[in-house]
């Protein structure tokens, strides 16, 4: 027969049975399906009763079993209560659940948490519940290996699109410095029609070489190849560096920039070479989107033990509701009066959120369109 174990200490090592644990506080329905389940040919599973929610919990944590049946009436709560704990699509196991009577509505919310099947008490005999059990096994094994495999699809992307990256960087930079030593007159003098036609191929190269280092740094972020360092770093001074650096767009579009900050000192733990370009990016795209002779407005706020926040806000064309899901998504670009002008690879926004929440901090944004956007830096306390 197929062999049962109450309120087990720990699971015995079987190989010959498929352990399945069973979560139900009433121990007549644990009755009626062990009598069901001794009638299973060839005695394949060794289920497991669990009558305690509490314990049923820490033995769905440390997992062990091939598969879950869970009951709906779980004394207080449920079993989508208890289901609800944990994310079933990552699981390799598969959750059953059974409850009384038939429910759409209910087998939808289950089918939304991720599990597997649904048995209706009363309803299903030996051969169905083998069935249920041993398909819902073996789907979750398809998916677990489709999963994988789409994983090693990404991984084998992400090296090839880090080795074409930095292929195509070598040659772009050697253009940049030989146009760079025409211009200055390493090999005499120019014409002022040769120099126009020298100025756009360097503002050309430029805008190829800002693409593929984007390209670069989301490679080496999805596959895992950045790793923060992070020291105390006075936030002011990181914030001067960002605007110094971007003062030449700032100046090209006639922009002015407001710079609020408190009078003491704000220190956050930073990786400050990677927090400075991500930083640089949000102020740079606030510079893009906002019209010439427009303003940007930066506010940064900290108090000790608590957490930091930079605020980054401008005056440009802002962004609708139904594109606020796309600003932080690879290659998304979100087309405004400005989008064609501005150009970009839409990976920056994407890199500057990966880079903050490296730091476990956020970003937040808020828009109203034709109005501006706003940016909100959210760092932790200090450790």
């Amino acid at each position: 027969m197929v062999e049962t174990v109450r309120n087990p200490e720990g699971l015995t090592d079987d190989p010959d049975r498929i352990p399945v644990l069973l979560v139900d506080d009433d121990e007549e329905d644990f009755i009626i399906l062990e009598r069901i389940a001794r009638k299973i040919h060839g005695n394949p599973f060794q289920i497991t009763w669990e009558p305690d929610v509490a314990k049923a919990e820490q033995l769905i944590t440390e997992g062990g079993y091939q598969a879950y049946l869970v009951d709906y009436r779980l004394g207080a709560e449920t079993g989508l209560d208890l289901l609800g704990k944990f994310n079933l699509f990552d699981r390799v196991e598969p959750f059953i659940i059974m409850t009384g009577a038939g429910d759409e509505g209910l087998e939808r919310q289950a089918m939304d948490l991720g599990v597997s099947d649904y048995l209706v008490k009363g309803s299903f005999d030996a051969e169905l519940l083998s069935r249920v059990i041993r398909y819902s096994i073996q789907r979750k094994a398809m998916e677990a290996q489709r999963i994988e495999q789409l994983r090693e699809i990404g991984r084998s992307k992400d090296e090839f699109i880090a080795l074409a990256s930095h292929q195509l960087r070598t040659p772009a930079t050697a253009v940049k410095q030989y146009i760079g030593m025409l211009m200055d007159g390493y090999v005499g003098p120019l014409s002022k029609g040769q120099m126009e036609m020298l100025t756009t191929a360097y503002e050309s190269n430029e805008r190829q070489l800002a693409v593929v280092n984007d390209i670069l740094r989301v490679a080496q972020l999805d596959l895992d190849k950045v790793v923060i360092k992070p020291a105390s770093k006075n936030l002011h001074d990181v914030v001067q560096d960002v605007l110094k650096d971007v003062r030449p767009a700032f100046d090209e579009r006639s922009q002015t920039v407001h710079y609020n900050r408190p009078d003491y000192s704000i220190h956050a733990d930073i990786d400050s070479e990677y927090f400075t370009m991500a930083l640089g990016n949000i102020i740079e795209n606030a510079s893009k989107y906002t019209p010439p002779g427009g303003a940007i407005h930066l506010t940064l706020e900290g108090y000790s033990g608590g957490s930091t926040t930079i605020e980054v806000r401008d005056e440009g064309v802002g962004i609708a509701a139904e594109d606020m899901d796309k600003l932080f998504k690879k290659f998304s670009r979100i087309a405004n009066p400005l989008s064609v002008e501005v150009g970009g690879s839409g990976l920056g926004l994407y890199w500057a959120n990966q880079v903050v929440e490296l730091h476990d901090g956020t970003i937040q944004v808020s828009s109203t369109p034709g109005k501006g956007s706003t940016f909100l830096i959210t760092l932790p306390p200090r450790r």
